[in-house]
């Protein structure tokens, strides 16, 4: 998490370096994308078809809390059509590839949290641009299936051929499995820098509505979760491992169709959501691991 906040901290102070690379931004979603889809097999995928009525109530949390809430939450801050956008955005992405790793760490049921992952990823080409046009479609222009192809190419394509890599591979992608959670964090890191850059001259008026709204909405994602997976009855383990899964978003393809669609501004809570639900994670990680 220290790596996040110092590239964050780099993209304030050095915003002239890191604006020049934003044609990079896609890119590196995509080798986000493609590490995750090395680390996947096809046993993660059949594992949804062993127990489909949790990974899919897991599914439609994630598709639910997150948009509605931050949509409202967008709209009781007044915070305009862009960064409401902003908003819907990140909470309509899927899951994001670091809470399998938060899971880990509280104690939480792993292959739990892979199989949602892998689903909300896969079903993210129809959903998250869906959710967009319902919820902001009146007050920004949404181009439905543009966004529904640029999510196919940057998410679904990569993991598809990261478990082609897997497959051709074999034993030897293990020499490189290890190193792969930190390209990731490498990627989004320098993601976050490349947008706080862009916004530079923007955060002094808009940092404290859209950090108190991302909070919020992060906090929301992550209280739900819980609460909901105990009410539907699962046991303390798995409802922990949905608490976090339904807090922590893929912000990395937010932030990219947020720029490609509308406008950098638009982008900012996505940055900060990152930021907000990898420290909010790790904090989280340690109360859950004292909860049995």
């Amino acid at each position: 998490m220290l790596i996040l906040s110092v590239f964050s901290l780099a993209g304030i102070l050095w915003s002239d370096l890191f604006t020049g690379f934003k044609g990079l931004i896609v890119p590196l979603l995509v080798v986000i994308m493609l590490s995750m889809g090395v680390t996947l097999t096809p046993e993660d995928f059949l594992r949804i078809l062993k127990r489909p009525v949790t990974v899919l109530y897991g599914a439609l949390l994630q598709f639910t809390v997150m948009p509605l809430s931050g949509f409202l939450v967008a709209l009781i801050l007044g915070v305009g059509p862009d960064l409401t956008a902003g908003f819907v955005l990140v909470g309509s992405a899927p899951g994001g590839t670091a809470s399998n790793l938060i899971t880990y760490l509280s104690g939480g049921d792993l292959p739990y949290s892979i199989s949602m992952t892998a689903l909300s990823t896969l079903i993210s080409p129809l959903i998250t641009p869906l959710w967009t046009l319902i919820l902001v479609g009146k007050i920004v222009p949404v181009p439905f299936m543009a966004m529904a192809v640029t999510t196919l190419k940057i998410v679904v394509l990569p993991v598809l051929v990261g478990m082609g890599v897997r497959k051709i591979a074999g034993e030897r992608v293990k020499k490189v499995e290890a190193v792969l959670p930190y390209v990731s964090v490498m990627a989004i890191s320098f993601i976050i820098a490349v947008i706080f850059a862009l916004n530079v001259d923007r955060l002094k008026s808009l940092s404290l509505p859209v950090l108190i709204g991302v909070l919020v909405h992060n906090s929301l994602g992550f209280a739900l979760g819980f609460l909901f997976g105990r009410l539907a009855g699962l046991d303390t383990k798995l409802a922990k491992t949905l608490s976090i899964e339904v807090g922590m978003q893929n912000s990395g393809l937010s932030t990219v169709l947020a720029l490609k669609y509308f406008s950098p501004v638009a982008a900012l809570p996505s940055a900060i959501f990152s930021l907000s639900q990898n420290l909010m994670g790790v904090a989280l990680s340690s109360l859950f691991r004292r909860i049995r």
